[in-house]
């Protein structure tokens, strides 16, 4: 009996290790292509060190939109670096390593992908871009962008009912109801 029952735990491993693994896999807003590419090993405080090194190669970065501009057949985005979680979503912007640059060939709608809005982009290493801010003379990653995912933005809470002062969290029929509950 003890054979059976150690075939099985074993079996019953070997299935919970390839489920988590296809639900991490598939976590990623990123395609399975890009995935497959990317270089998963080079952290970016390397690739912001000396991205020539890595040119050529694909990788998976995120953060924090800060400029967007657009020019006769290319936009470029200007992003501060944040850490992605395993969704590949930009975590606190208080943990940035730095900034890095996207090219995108076409052109991208600076009202959408505007100032402070989250982004995830998967792009091929083109080098480092020469960039001054105070005086101060530093260089960034360039990467020519593969794949582009921007995060939605919050959506705005739903609203109270502030007829009665001793009921003050959220009518989830607020937006269904045009007129109030109750008139005093």
């Amino acid at each position: 009996m003890k054979p059976i029952r150690t075939v099985f735990n074993t079996a019953a491993a070997i299935l919970l290790c390839a489920i988590a693994g296809m639900l991490l896999a598939s976590c990623s807003v990123m395609s399975k292509d890009v995935r497959r590419d990317a270089e998963t090993d080079i952290p970016f405080r390397l690739l912001k060190k000396d991205a020539d090194q890595y040119a050529g190669s694909t990788v998976i970065a995120g953060g924090y939109i800060l400029e967007t501009l657009n020019f006769e057949d290319q936009t470029r985005l200007l992003v501060l670096q944040a850490p992605l979680t395993v969704r590949d979503e930009p975590r606190d912007r208080d943990l940035s390593e730095g900034r890095f640059v996207v090219v995108y060939d076409g052109f991208l709608d600076p009202a959408v992908y505007e100032k402070g809005r989250k982004i995830t982009v998967a792009g091929t290493v083109r080098g480092r871009e020469p960039a001054r801010i105070n005086g101060h003379t530093f260089f960034m990653p360039l990467l020519d962008a593969r794949e582009i995912y921007l995060w939605q933005t919050p959506r705005e809470p739903l609203g109270y009912y502030h007829g009665d002062p001793f009921h003050p969290w959220p009518d989830p029929y607020l937006r269904c109801r045009p007129y109030p509950l109750f008139y005093w």
